[in-house]
């Protein structure tokens, strides 16, 4: 394992903890990260999680031996289509989006589709950003594992068999099982939270009676949703 060279798109708290956890719990040193934010890039290195990153894929990710994509579901598609034909024989692409019905089709539809796996690892908070991850967010958690048309017996037991590596639980998932399983427990929760939070908002007396009043009961049923926005507008268009 610590021979690997893995490449992470998208450094946020995902990406970010599972830097944190690739670099501790298995000493895999060639880390390369890719994200719009140079801010995070250079906080990443000093913490000396990565080695190197960069705005956009390049070289130094199509010779990755595992890709992770950990951006907002919409962007991943994309991310998937340029990767095609660019990587390394052998490179696994994955990523950690929360819906995974969308891109397993995308996958499945290509005419030369890299190794994919989706993933899904179901841990979390309702911070966001690099600055906000931790080595152990995986710990104990199941980590859902989606196959593709591309999927071979031997890249979905390397997959199992670093995920357990970083503390989480494996699981594999059929696409679509998935997606009507985590919209029950997690995607129909975020909406009634957020629908809730604003309900009250818009229900609000001028002198801010609701909120003052506001007690644990409803802190602990709204929390998550002051999640991002971005990521939950796209997982929730991507699951009917």
């Amino acid at each position: 394992m610590d021979n690997l060279k893995i490449s992470i798109i998208g450094l946020g708290l995902i990406g970010g903890s599972l830097a944190r956890a690739l670099k501790e719990r298995l000493n895999i040193r060639d880390i390369t990260a890719v994200t719009p934010n140079r801010h995070d890039i250079d906080a990443a290195i000093r913490d000396q999680v990565i080695c190197r990153g960069f705005t956009q894929p390049n070289e130094h990710v199509y010779d990755s031996d595992v890709i992770f994509i950990c951006t907002p579901v919409k962007y991943i598609f994309g991310y998937v289509k340029s990767l095609a034909g660019k990587i390394k024989p052998g490179c696994i692409v994955t990523d950690v989006g929360s819906t995974k019905s969308e891109i397993i089709d995308l996958v499945n539809s290509m005419d030369a589709p890299p190794c994919f796996i989706g993933g899904h690892p179901m841990t979390g908070m309702e911070k966001d950003g690099y600055s906000s991850g931790v080595a152990h967010l995986f710990e104990n958690a199941y980590y859902i594992l989606s196959p593709s048309r591309s999927t071979t017996p031997q890249s979905m037991a390397f997959m199992k068999s670093l995920i357990e590596g970083i503390g989480a639980i494996p699981i594999v998932l059929d696409s679509k099982e998935h997606d009507r399983i985590t919209g029950g427990i997690s995607h129909v929760p975020h909406i009634i939270a957020s629908a809730l939070v604003n309900l009250v908002k818009d229900m609000e007396t001028p002198d801010g009676k609701m909120q003052m009043l506001a007690a644990g009961g409803f802190r602990d049923i709204t929390r998550i949703a002051s999640s991002s926005p971005e990521m939950w507008e796209s997982i929730t268009l991507s699951n009917r």
